[in-house]
């Protein structure tokens, strides 16, 4: 691993906002920081080949310092990156000096997660390639390690072991490698001569954990099971009429007036108007993007909870078992992130019996509903920041937030940098960030996990966990999605864990982290995150956009089987977009069958299936706000979103119907083709799933005791039956689903 360092030198002075994006974040915007007109940020990256950019003032740019670049999917470059690759792999001969030198408790060869009273998940990792199969002694018992993943350095093992929690586990580990056998323990590691490996084991002092001193990380199994649909409030469906938007509210008194026309509209100058013609999405000022190229971040449609209860049996039909929540809020905007009132639902939204009714038929449905919430920042026009602004330091509010510079200018100059005078999210104006600890400012604050180490702000936490209360207790929400997590304290979430479990235990949290997420993902903090790193982004990259090989691919993703524990990968909220992305239809490029080995893969992997609203009809969207069309309800014209639609339909009926699919162990599989051939699996059965990628048909021969479960194109169970050879030809593009019955 090497340390790369990045720079921008900016080309004018003054305060910038410069940040960076990539392969090495899964896409997630790093900030830059500021040394003097020079923004740097230095990242360990591993070997291979990365493609990035740097985000200045909001614009996505090449790197000038980065002469390589390559097409991006969207018509422009990316700086492209070469790290180095390097031997990092021990062969056997060397690994026993290697060991004799290693210090064990500085590299911990396994993890125990108590999953439950009584279940837990041992893991142990060995060097890659030098192990055949690693067996764990448990008493009398002898307990072959099942593959889970691997990294760049070594293979990992588990199994899920039901013991009694009083008890102090106590065990070894075999490693099997060929003819020879290495015992590991407590006290180190043996090579073992002997004929009879079982006689050396009392010679290493065994593992021990103390189990009932371990924390329960316990995950509500409805999410595993869940089929997740998140929904935009405002552009699902409109129910209720009287419910539209007026902008009678007293934030939106100066920024309604319409422009005398199009073109005197600024790119970023607030214009707030109501949509009256839901379908047009192509029209003058009635478009998430205008004619001439300029983003409507201003429209409001009319999508509200009455409309989301009266599309309940669309989404019972499609197999829907979770509904996610874009904010349901007050808030000024139509995408609800900059909350006036963390305890008031939007009026354009509904009232109190209008949701307490949803979420009533919802459960009916055996539907759980979870709700996007922000607590990294609030709206500007909050009630305790509108507060601040009258009263500046006499507020009682006046340290909820990190002033730098008061008073604020009104009205607000064309000029305005607000960062300047609040810090707020990505410097935007309209998000001022809170601030949990009085004895630090943001970002330095994010990182403190012992609350004894921070000065809590007693009033704000006191406030946020009192909301986050009232959504669960008195709306009777199953959980949260919780936006940009990782710019909150540690030490916060900690708190937040225990009241909202307190309330419902099986309330299921689920972070936005587009990174690696494995110091959240724990007894302490998070259920489970979106797994935009593990899953998004690799399958984006190798079904879609084709920018890694199969490998890579399969180097991605077992990697992420490392990070976490198993049932929290099965608790993994696996999306293929947001509404922070590019809808997968445009990702596709419109390409049907693209898009459906891309459902193949999501709905057959581990993890829960997410769909964004209008993806499983194939709805357009590029970046947002384009990406937040309003639903299209006459999408049973239109042949491709019939196409999808069924797809979706079917797979989620396979995938509630066979349990393999849910719990069971993943492999990939390698049979010496241009095929993505992986496996789902237990101790005495399998289902094997077969994509291909190419743009060529690849032949193949399966198990004379296989079946066929679900196809992307027209092959079926009859069509194998007839085939005596058992030979199949997988069309372009395609992929199927089978079942080996051992």
């Amino acid at each position: 691993m090497k340390r790369i360092r990045f720079y921008y030198e900016a080309p004018t002075l003054g305060d910038h906002t410069v940040g960076i994006t990539g392969d090495f974040t899964s896409w997630k915007i790093l900030e830059m920081h500021d040394l003097g007109g020079v923004y740097q940020l230095s990242l360990p990256l591993e070997p291979g080949t990365y493609r990035y950019k740097l985000i200045v003032d909001g614009s996505w740019i090449t790197d000038p310092q980065n002469s390589h670049t390559e097409p991006d999917p969207y018509g422009g470059l990316n700086s492209v990156i070469q790290i180095e690759e390097y031997d990092y792999l021990l062969i056997w001969e060397d690994l026993k000096h290697h060991l004799e030198h290693l210090d064990q408790r500085e590299h911990p060869f396994h993890l125990i997660t108590r999953i439950s009273e009584s279940v837990y998940e041992i893991r142990f990792r060995w060097f890659r390639n030098l192990a055949d199969k690693i067996f764990m002694h448990l008493g009398d018992n002898e307990i072959e390690l099942i593959p889970i993943g691997r990294d760049m350095f070594y293979d990992y093992f588990h199994y899920c072991l039901k013991a009694p929690g009083s008890q102090i586990l106590s065990f070894h580990i075999r490693i099997q490698y060929q003819e020879n056998t290495v015992l590991a323990g407590r006290s180190g590691f043996s090579f073992c001569n002997s004929d009879n490996p079982d006689e050396e084991l009392g010679k290493i002092e065994a593992f021990q954990e103390q189990a009932e001193l371990m924390p329960i990380f316990e995950i509500p199994d409805w999410v595993k099971n869940g089929i997740i649909y998140q929904i935009f409030p405002d552009r699902f469906h409109n129910g209720d009429p009287k419910l539209n938007q007026d902008f009678g509210e007293w934030y939106y008194q100066d920024v309604k007036d319409p422009p005398p026309a199009v073109e005197h509209l600024q790119p970023f100058q607030e214009y707030y108007h109501f949509v009256d013609n839901w379908r047009d999405i192509t029209g003058l000022d009635q478009s998430p993007w205008l004619p001439d190229g300029k983003p409507d971040w201003w429209s409001f449609y009319g999508g509200d909870i009455p409309g989301v209860t009266q599309k309940l049996d669309y989404l019972v039909a499609l197999g829907i078992t979770i509904i996610y929540f874009n904010p349901l809020w007050e808030a000024k905007s139509n995408h609800k992130y900059d909350s006036a009132d963390y305890l008031k639902i939007d009026p354009h939204f509904g009232t109190e019996k209008d949701l307490k009714e949803l979420v009533s038929e919802c459960h009916k449905r055996g539907i759980k509903l979870i709700l996007d919430v922000a607590f990294n920042h609030t709206g500007e026009t909050f009630w305790a920041f509108r507060d601040c602004l009258e009263k500046g330091p006499y507020s009682e509010y006046w340290n909820w937030y990190d002033f730098h510079k008061f008073p604020i200018p009104k009205p607000l100059p064309p000029d305005f940098k607000p960062k300047e005078y609040y810090q707020c999210w990505w410097g935007i104006k309209d998000m001022p960030d809170l601030n949990y600890d009085l004895s630090r400012s943001h970002p330095e604050e994010n990182y403190i996990t012992e609350i004894d180490k921070a000065v809590p702000n007693e009033p704000l936490v006191e406030y946020v966990l009192k909301a986050a209360r009232w959504w669960i207790s008195e709306m009777d929400f199953d959980g949260f999605r919780l936006d940009v997590p990782d710019e909150v304290p540690f030490w916060f979430w900690e708190l937040f864990r225990q009241e909202i479990k307190a309330l419902k235990p099986d309330a299921w949290l689920v972070g936005e982290l587009w990174h690696n997420a494995e110091d959240w993902v724990s007894p302490k903090y998070f259920d489970s995150v979106m797994n935009y790193a593990y899953f998004k982004a690799p399958v984006i990259d190798y079904l879609v956009t084709r920018t890694i090989s199969l490998q890579e691919f399969q180097n991605r993703i077992c990697e992420g089987l490392t990070k976490y524990p198993f049932h929290a990968l099965k608790a993994m909220m696996n999306l293929l977009g947001s509404h922070d992305t590019w809808r997968i239809w445009n990702l596709v490029d419109k390409d049907i069958d693209l898009l459906k080995i891309t459902i193949l893969f999501q709905m057959t992997f581990l993890g829960a299936p997410h769909i964004y609203y209008g993806d499983e009809i194939c709805m357009h969207g590029k970046k947002d706000p384009d990406n937040r069309r309003p639903f299209n309800w006459n999408w049973e014209i239109r042949e491709e979103a019939r196409d999808a639609h069924d797809l979706y339909q079917r797979s989620i009926v396979l995938r509630k119907a066979e349990p393999l699919l849910v719990d069971g162990e993943f492999a990939f599989v390698d049979i010496n083709l241009p095929l993505c051939v992986f496996k789902r699996y237990n101790e005495t059965r399998e289902v094997l799933i077969y994509i291909n990628p190419t743009d060529e048909e690849i032949s193949f021969s399966i198990s004379s005791s296989s079946e066929i479960l679900l196809s992307t194109s027209d092959l079926s169970h009859e069509t194998l039956a007839n085939r005596k050879d058992r030979v199949i030809t997988l069309p372009a593009k395609s992929g199927i689903v089978t079942r080996f019955q051992g």
